[in-house]
């Protein structure tokens, strides 16, 4: 395989700015070689780079998403599929795809939309939004989807992507239906902290066990 060219003179790099790297390459620093812990406070590193030392300029990134990557003719590195496909509510779904088996299971109505193309909605991050929109009163479905995106809407997708206007944002609420949103506010116990603001200054998380 071949190896990008080291120039003289690196790029200019500024904050904002995307890095994407090979996942087998991300490795830890430590010298043990064992992965990072909770108590660790270190960056992960590239492997097969020259080791970093004290003083030295580093590049500090934010991993925002792991995807496919879709290289042009031209060598630009683009990412397969969009935001929908990676945005969740952080520790509100503690891991789990909890939006997407109510999106699953309620299915789409077919009058509104087919669900056959996802790239600027679908119904499992449709229902991420309305979640947000509940979470934070007077908040738009623009605005809404706009937060949820996050940084994600920075990486530079194969296909542009856009948060979804409010009328695109209607159709896919009422190709839904009530049914998932009558399911967020009758949750199991795996996610009850979706449906109300949680009291604790701690991230929600999921109750496990019988208790």
């Amino acid at each position: 395989m071949s190896s990008y060219p080291v120039p003289a003179c690196a790029v200019l790099v500024s904050a904002g700015m995307i890095v994407a790297v090979p996942v087998e390459l991300v490795v830890s620093p430590l010298k043990s070689g064992r992965d990072l812990g909770e108590g660790d406070r270190s960056a992960l590193v590239v492997g097969g780079t020259q080791r970093i030392g004290t003083c030295d300029v580093v590049v500090f990134c934010k991993v925002v998403a792991v995807a496919e990557a879709q290289v042009k003719r031209d060598g630009q590195v683009r990412a397969k599929g969009s935001p929908v496909h990676h945005a969740t509510l952080g520790p509100l779904e503690a891991g789990t795809d909890a939006a997407g088996a109510i999106a699953e299971d309620a299915g789409l109505d077919g009058r509104f939309v087919k669900g056959e193309r996802e790239r600027l909605l679908s119904g499992a991050f449709m229902i991420r939004a309305v979640v947000l929109m509940t979470l934070m009163p007077g908040t738009q479905a623009e605005e809404a989807i706009a937060v949820l995106a996050g940084d994600l809407s920075l990486v530079p997708w194969a296909r542009p992507w856009r948060p979804a206007s409010a009328r695109a944002a209607g159709t896919w609420r009422n190709a839904l239906g009530a049914a998932p949103l009558e399911e967020l506010t009758r949750p199991p116990p795996s996610r009850r902290c979706w449906t109300r603001p949680c009291a604790s200054t701690r991230p929600c998380s999921p109750r496990t066990g019988s208790g």
